[in-house]
């Protein structure tokens, strides 16, 4: 096999890494604060991009991409030098005298490849996370955002070290597929499909390189009868429509209480009018990615009745605001993660009945539970497998960045946000010290009755 063309960035990754630049506090600090002070050289550049490749409007795309990152890097910036620290521990009885200690260390080099939803938030999230850890770093953005992808190669390409941080752009299955073939990372971020995260696991374990994987799923919403349903219908549309329904935490389908089906339906209706008028496409509804995409969600609107919306327009990518019902449970919207802004409404007596619904399509990635009862939020909280959500809420526990975020099952594994990101890219390394003033003689051979007897008290 010939050498790849990428051999010389990896060789030059791993001797910098292994020079030991990365890992002083003064230097993550420093990098972390150049890519802030670039972020803000380059916003006015994101803003256009993300324009020309999801149509969002700048002020999303500072709430939902370049300030959260902002968030990111100040988190970590507050918090580096107690997160860099050695924690001691205790030590049991049998090993006195000693006491252990804990050192976080980076894990070395690591490749992160990120989608194209939210391109600047998922990518420099995670490498915010791998700079505070101190390692090096090769990001692959996803080619389905070409303009922002180009933005990012050129802030990190023309800024950073070649052997510290940097962008490899191209066709994601090509470049990650080599890359995973033919080297060795110490570990591999991917947040994407599910589909595509079974091929990077299978890569990633030829090389026994760790591996996080931040997927997808059905993420239902349940608003039972006792919520707040004015300000229920203005945050489930406000979660569902962001970014024209292409979020990984976005609410796929409602599970409503049959008997405020009728009255949160008409809410729902209020707000996205409210929102974005009758017709958005005309009042900067974003765009779906890409025709194979868009033709996707149009497939979905025969698989059921369309009780409002369903304009499409595939000149401009548009896929309107659309709620749905009578939606059969085997259909492929209700079986494959919508991605869009097409929202099915199913509705439910007993709580019960929620579960059934819900372990159809198990492991979500989110899950968002409006009530006003302490009660029925603990039922859902304890009976459903899903990897973060809200109470009362969508999408916004993203945003704190002192909960852990990640999926379980098949919407992933691993986690990260502030704190959990910075041990996803470290290595805890346990050490036991020992005084040598005291040495028992019960743990040398020759052994004994006494001696057996001894440990088994220690050990009880």
């Amino acid at each position: 096999m010939s050498e790849s063309v990428y051999a010389p960035l990896i060789k030059l990754q791993k001797q910098y890494f292994q020079s030991g630049m990365t890992k002083p506090y003064s230097f993550r600090m420093d990098q972390l604060k150049k890519l802030k002070d670039l972020l803000q050289t380059y916003e006015s550049k994101f803003n256009d991009a993300l324009y020309s490749d999801l149509r969002k409007h700048p002020q999303e795309v500072y709430t939902t991409e370049i300030g959260a990152v902002y968030e990111e890097i100040n988190t970590a910036m507050r918090n580096l030098g107690t997160w860099m620290k050695p924690v001691r521990t205790g030590a049991p009885f049998f090993l006195f005298p000693s006491h252990g200690t804990i050192y976080p260390e980076p894990l070395g080099n690591v490749l992160i490849i990120s989608p194209w939803n939210y391109p600047v938030l998922l990518s420099f999230r995670a490498v915010v996370a791998a700079i505070a850890a101190g390692n090096t770093i090769v990001l692959k953005p996803s080619e389905l955002a070409p303009a922002t992808s180009k933005v990012m190669a050129d802030m990190i390409n023309d800024h950073f070290d070649l052997g510290y941080l940097h962008v490899l752009e191209g066709d994601g299955a090509t470049v990650v597929g080599e890359l995973l073939d033919q080297f060795r990372f110490d570990h591999v971020f991917y947040t994407g499909s599910t589909a595509v995260g079974k091929i990077i696991m299978e890569k990633a374990a030829k090389h026994l390189s760790g591996v996080t994987l931040e997927l997808g799923g059905k993420s239902p919403c349940i608003v039972s009868k006792d919520a707040n349903l004015t300000v229920a219908a203005k945050r489930i549309v406000w979660g569902k429509l962001l970014n024209a329904g292409q979020s990984c935490v976005a609410p796929d389908y409602l599970l409503v209480h049959a008997s405020i089906k009728q009255t949160f339906i008409d809410l729902l209706i209020k707000e996205i009018e409210a929102a974005y008028g009758t017709n958005p496409l005309q009042n900067g509804f974003g765009k779906i990615i890409s025709a194979k995409r868009w033709k996707q969600l149009t497939s979905y609107l025969n698989q059921g009745s369309v009780l409002y919306g369903g304009q499409t327009d595939e000149q401009s990518l548009y896929v309107g605001p659309t709620i749905m019902e009578a939606v059969p449970m085997e259909a492929p919207l209700m079986k494959e993660e919508i991605f869009g802004p097409i929202l099915p409404v199913f509705t439910y007596e007993k709580e019960e009945d929620v579960l059934k619904i819900i372990e159809q399509n198990p492991y979500p990635l989110a899950l968002y539970v409006f009530t006003s009862s302490s009660k029925t939020s603990r039922f859902f909280m304890d009976n459903v497998r899903f990897g973060g959500g809200a109470i009362n809420e969508t999408v916004l526990h993203l945003g704190n960045g002192e909960l852990p975020f990640g999926g379980v099952g098949s919407s992933g594994m691993g986690r990260y946000h502030g704190k959990f990101g910075f041990d996803t890219f470290s290595h805890q390394k346990g050490v036991l010290k020992r005084a040598t003033w005291f040495e028992p003689a019960f743990r040398h051979p020759p052994y004994s009755e006494g001696k057996t007897k001894l440990w088994r008290w220690l050990l009880k």
